[in-house]
């Protein structure tokens, strides 16, 4: 008897395991083909040669707004429905999305489509949904170890992408590479939801949906003062962090460097990040995940710093060294800091809530160094804008929750 049960026992931890596994393959999937994509679509080779590089970032930005606003329902939806349909219906939209935007003829066009498919699908493919399967699949002791493992598998996002999406472009034109990469999506989007399972929310029964925005609301009023403040300092970070991601390929590209080597560098940048991953969310079940968090941020801003006076391949290196090693672990360690505070039957709504400020951020980061990059001397200025905004989030994060856990 005994030994059946432990076989049990090790059977379920294999299979919670393998699901955190099949997340992460989702993860990667949807912000690559969703995401990282467009750091190569915002080049004079994709749609930016048609439209220009404003249009592009515009639409993104759009894209992020409108995955904002969508992500505090979706929310509701994970907490009340769970997260596998939603997930699996973010693929199919995103899908049609990208085979839209290659087709799009006019300016206009390409801005509408991602808005209006892209950034739902965004609410409901990016972290949001998976962090709150993660809350059912683990007890609060063990999440700090599941979201290193989360976020270390789904660290080859960029690595993979960012290439494949170049090589796409080069051999197939834009509009082509955005169907396969729509083709992928819908693939992988909905095999992983028809695999995982989806355990009962912490309080037993899901709640019905008897009034979907009453229940909306219920989640928003569970925001306090620290929710709020921690909110903001990060919607700064991620002003300054998204608008450097986002446009680090065209500056370095600007600077001189070649379109393939620094496809090639930025993603070397996945694999540099891969130890940070694991280990970074795993040691914030001993050092304070808002300190870890304020390193992160000042390491990124170390990166931006570098990246305004690159003129050779080293400081490239530089570069890739200081934002690889850090950025794969900003958004876990949001959700870490949030999930300790707010873990319960309300936490999709309010981390869904929060994804709102951060897809402002993620759009308003973009859009902001889009428009003050018309030169390399643009870029220039708007990477040390970024730098000195991460520093500041960096020491509002740590003066406000870094000095001691709760």
């Amino acid at each position: 008897m005994q030994v059946a049960l432990a076989r049990t026992g090790r059977a379920v931890v294999s299979r919670k395991w393998l699901q955190v596994a099949a997340a992460a393959l989702f993860i990667n999937t949807s912000y690559g083909t969703l995401s990282y994509a467009f750091s190569v679509f915002v080049t004079a080779s994709g749609p930016a040669g048609e439209f220009g590089a404003g249009v592009v970032s515009a639409g993104f930005g759009a894209a992020l707004l409108v995955s904002g606003v969508s992500g505090v329902f979706a929310g509701t939806v994970a907490d009340l429905l769970g997260t596998r349909r939603l997930m699996a219906g973010g693929a199919v939209l995103g899908c049609a999305g990208l085979a839209l935007l290659g087709t799009a003829q006019e300016a206009w066009q390409f801005i509408a489509v991602l808005a209006a498919v892209l950034g739902p699908a965004m609410a409901a493919t990016f972290y949001e949904p998976v962090y709150v399967l993660m809350n059912r699949w683990f007890p609060a002791e063990e999440r700090p170890r599941a979201y290193g493992v989360l976020t270390l598998l789904s660290g080859f996002s960029i690595t993979i992408f960012t290439p494949l999406t170049r090589w796409l472009v080069d051999g197939l034109g834009w509009r082509a590479a955005m169907a396969v990469l729509g083709g992928m999506l819908l693939a992988v989007g909905t095999a992983v939801p028809a695999v995982i399972r989806e355990p009962a929310g912490p309080t037993g029964e899901r709640l019905a949906p008897r009034s979907f925005l009453r229940e909306t609301a219920a989640g928003v009023r569970q925001a306090d003062g620290a929710f709020w403040l921690f909110t903001l300092a990060f919607f700064v970070a991620t002003v300054a962090f998204s608008g450097f991601q986002f446009h680090l390929v065209a500056g370095l590209e600007g600077r001189g460097f070649s379109p393939g080597g620094v496809a090639w560098a930025i993603a070397v940048t996945g694999i540099v990040s891969l130890p940070a991953r694991l280990l970074l969310p795993m040691l914030s079940g001993r050092v304070s995940s808002p300190a870890m968090l304020a390193i992160c941020f000042a390491g990124v801003a170390g990166a931006a710093a570098t990246a305004t006076v690159a003129d050779a391949w080293w400081q490239v290196w530089v570069v890739v060294g200081l934002f690889g090693t850090v950025f794969g672990a900003i958004y876990p360690l949001r959700a870490l800091v949030t999930s300790e505070r707010f873990a319960g039957p309300y936490f999709g709504r309010l981390i869904g809530l929060q994804a709102l400020f951060v897809a402002a951020g993620r759009a308003a980061g973009p859009a902001a160094i889009g428009l003050a990059s018309t030169s390399p001397a643009g870029y220039e200025l708007a990477f040390r804008g970024a730098a000195a905004a991460l520093l500041a989030s960096a020491a509002v994060t740590w003066l406000a929750f870094g000095r001691g856990r709760r």
